[in-house]
Order: structure tokens, then sequence, then C-alpha cells
């Protein structure tokens, strides 16, 4: 008799599931025009980080036909449009705007000539990440979720992010007053894409998912001098040489080799001749970790080893490298398990086993790290977003931030919106 029950009320269970899908899908397929314009409008206007005042215009209108409370004022030109739908729980869900100072070469007919101005250079502008299919998505969930209103309850908080291609947006939208104001999430999600997944599919990735990302200048000093006579010299180019070759050994050597860690030595900076020895070279890194432990680490070792190789070339102490961490430093993104295995169960159960993908960790940053970090027992998850077509070879097909990435938006669009909005429903279902 029990097991009678348990398989009743199974079939209760998906049925419910079908039932729900099929009108999302009726929807998305009713709606998949209105989500190509979006995009082709999003992806020919595209602009640079901090400076995203029409496309958040352009958002901010949309919704606010769907019944959305805008709140503005949340660091450059970021807002968060709320919509409220009684009692039960508050789910952010975060879109990112902002594109990259690159020339399009995708030969699409939308594709984008637009340029801007930053620091008195005239800069190319393209989405290459794949924005524009986030902004798409999050504009066809908003028009989703409000559409079923009857379906759910609680509270719905759609974060439209500035400049998240140079790590500021997240860190000063949580510094605001009015994000302060915000209703307390329950949950926090976002998609992120990825160039070789197929479209209607998302990847998983439970823990770390992506690095924390840091960026710094060092500065190697020396005694500069004639390059006929060494000896009379300090050479910090041999210095910058010995540092670059040494720092190798922190990353095999200092941190257990189950906790990836990458530093990459991007630039190097010194001299104007060959026969004459400059008095300081300057080194630039990027600096990528999951936990905070092997980050202080790495950033302990540099010093500790910069300074020392110092010292025994003979400079004082006033000579001793300096160390500029940048401001564009961003958390790890890191996602709580629990939840991805049930956002993993929610999809498997109303989209099909077919639609889940595993993914390894990668060391590329996204700030979405930052809501996770600030509010501290709130569970996160950042979902990888397929976006190629069904059947296409993915070693050949253009990365991110590829001057020639083009998804497959006709295919990727309606099926995370329904996605997504399958997950969100069930989660405003579930008060745990």
């Amino acid at each position: 008799m029990k097991v009678v029950a348990a398989s009743f009320a199974f079939s209760l269970v998906v049925g419910f599931a079908v039932a729900q899908t099929k009108p999302f899908q009726q929807q998305t397929t009713k709606d998949s025009l209105l989500y190509s314009q979006w995009y082709q409008h999003l992806h020919s206007n595209p602009e640079l980080s901090t400076m995203e005042a029409a496309t958040a215009a352009y958002l901010k209108k949309t919704v606010a036909a769907w019944g959305y409370q805008i709140t503005d004022s949340l660091g450059y030109h970021s807002f968060a449009a709320v919509l409220k739908n009684g009692n039960g729980p508050v789910i952010y869900y975060r879109t990112d705007m902002d594109g990259l100072p690159l020339k399009e070469q995708t030969g699409l007919s939308f594709a984008s000539n637009a340029t801007m101005m930053r620091a008195n250079e005239s800069l190319p502008v393209m989405h290459a990440c794949g924005h524009d299919i986030h902004m798409s998505v999050w504009l066809g969930i908003a028009k989703l979720m409000a559409e079923q209103r009857n379906t759910w309850k609680g509270t719905l908080v759609l974060l439209a992010q500035s400049a998240e291609e140079t790590g500021q947006g997240a860190k000063r939208m949580v510094t605001t007053a009015n994000f302060q104001q915000l209703p307390k999430p329950s949950k926090l999600l976002a998609v992120h894409d990825h160039a070789s997944l197929p479209a209607g599919t998302v990847g998983f990735c439970n823990g770390y998912m992506m690095a924390a990302v840091d960026m710094m200048n060092i500065t190697i000093y020396g005694k500069g001098g004639h390059g006929a006579v060494p000896d009379q010299a300090i050479d910090p180019v041999l210095l910058a040489a010995q540092y670059v070759t040494a720092i190798q050994s922190i990353v095999s050597r200092n941190l257990s080799s189950n906790d990836p860690a990458v530093i990459t030595v991007g630039g190097i900076q010194g001299g104007s001749a060959g026969n004459i020895i400059p008095d300081k070279v300057l080194l630039r890194l990027t600096i990528r970790s999951y936990s905070e432990t092997s980050r202080e680490l790495i950033f302990k070792r540099l010093k500790t080893i910069g300074d020392n190789l110092a010292i025994a070339a003979g400079l004082p102490n006033d000579k001793l490298p300096t160390y500029d961490l940048l401001d564009m430093s961003i958390p790890s993104v890191y996602n709580t398990p629990a939840f991805g295995d049930q956002l993993r169960s929610v999809v498997t159960k109303r989209n099909g086993a077919a639609a889940v993908q595993n993914v390894l960790p990668v060391m590329i940053g996204e700030d979405f790290g930052v809501y996770g970090r600030y509010f501290k027992d709130t569970p996160a998850f950042l979902l990888w977003l397929g976006t190629a077509a069904q059947n296409s070879n993915a070693a050949a097909l253009p990365s991110l931030h590829s001057p020639f990435f083009a998804p497959a938006y006709k295919e990727t669009i309606p099926g995370a919106v329904q996605v997504i909005a399958g997950c969100l429903i069930e989660l405003f279902a579930n008060t745990k």
C-alpha cells in the first residue's frame, strides 16, 4: 500500500511539473520574436563599463510596463526591478549590462558598430561576453514571472548591474544606501554564457566555480648605469627576470595540489636602450585563486621573494620592490552545493536529464561572488548557460571575449527563460 501511495504521489509531482512546464514552452514560443528583437537591439547598442546609461534606460522602460517597481541609484547605472507578489521568499536574479572594448567581426546584419570615448580615446564596443544574452533572458524571465503571478508567492528582485567586466559593479552596488534598503534575499541566482555548451542546457559546478581575481603592479628597483660596466650598477632587468622565474614556485611548491591557483606576469616594462641599465622595471601581474587562505599566502610569498632578491642584490630598504594591488579585485564565485543540488533536481524534473551538464571550475573571474560574500549565509548559485547551436563543433566555436563570438540566440534565449523561470517558480514554492 505504501509503494502504491508513493508511486501515486510521485506521479502527481511529475504531472504538476509537466503541467507547469507546458505553458512556459507555449509562452516562450509565442514570445520568441520579441526575444530576438530585444537581443538584436542590445547586441547592436553595447556600452562600456560604468557607461551603460542607454542600456539601463531600455531595460527599465521594458520591465516597468509589466508592473515592476524600479529602485535606482545602485552604483553607476545599476538598478533593481522589484515585483512583490504576496508573502513568500525573496529571490535575487542578476544580469550584467556592460560590453567590451572590442571591434566586432561576426558579420551579423545587426553587428555592433558602436564606439565610445574613454580617457580621450575612441574605442569600439561589442557584447563579446554575452551580456546581451544575459539581459534578454532577464527580460524574458521578468515578463514570464509577471504573467505567471498566480503560480507563485514572494518577492522577485531583478538586479541589473553595471561594470561586471572591470570588477567594479557589484562592489559598488552593495555599498549603496538604496541596495541596503532592498528586502534581504532568501536565494541569489545568476547565469553566465558558456560558448561550447549546447543551447537549452545549463552547466552545474558546486563549490568553487570561478576564481578570485587580483591585478597587481610590482616595481623592481635597481641602480642605473652604463651597460658596459654592470658591476657599477644593480640591474633591475636581471632582478625582474629572476623574480618572474622564482614566483612560479609559489603555486607549485607552496599550495596544495588540490588548491589551484595561477600567477601570470602579463607585462614587463623597463629600459630604453640596450646599453643603458635602468633604475626600475614594472611588472604587471594577474593572480587567480579560490580560497582566501591561498590568496593571502600568494601575496605574502610575492613580497617575501621580491624583498629578499632585492636585499641579496645589495639594495637598501628604501629600494625594495613596491607592490600595488589595483582596485579591480573580486572574490571567487562559490556555489552553495545544497542549492546547486536543489536546482539540478528542478531542471532535471522539468526539462529532462539532457538539460543538465557538469562543468569543471575555471580560473576566469566574475563579480557575482561579491553578493555571496555580502549575504554570507544566503545560498548563491551561478549557472552556466549553453549558447552553442545544437550539433555544432564545440572545439571550433569562437570563445567568449572573441570578436567572432556569435551565440545561437534564437535557441538560447527561449530555452534559458524556460529553465530559469521554472527554477524560480519552484524556489518560491519552497520556503526552506
